[in-house]
């Protein structure tokens, strides 16, 4: 059973490490935001919100970049071993208009 750390997170801490990690992801990643949060278990998560070059969220290349996107972060970042955060991803492409400011 996998039981999160219980401690105080830092949202400037979290910040950092998320920008060294994004540094290292490839181009198809335009930005990425992120929220400290609760899942609808009500376990403590961490939601990352990806935006993506057009191409890259094209039917033929989009599993191959989400996948290796999540496995970067999940494996550079260590959001549960770390923090107890359960992380999430969510992708949209900057083709997209998103009214939505936590995605700008």
């Amino acid at each position: 059973m996998l039981v999160p750390v219980t401690r105080y997170i830092s949202h400037e801490e979290v910040a950092k490490e998320v920008e060294r990690v994004v540094q290292t992801l490839g181009p198809e990643v335009v930005r990425v935001r992120f929220q400290i949060t609760y899942d609808t278990a009500g376990d403590p998560a961490i939601y990352f919100r990806v935006v993506l070059q057009p191409w890259a969220a094209k039917w033929e290349t989009l599993g191959e970049a989400t996948s290796k996107i999540r496995r970067t972060v999940s494996d550079e970042l260590k959001p549960f071993e770390t923090w107890g955060l359960f992380p999430y991803f969510r992708f949209r492409s900057s083709a997209e208009h998103s009214p939505e400011p936590e995605w700008n």
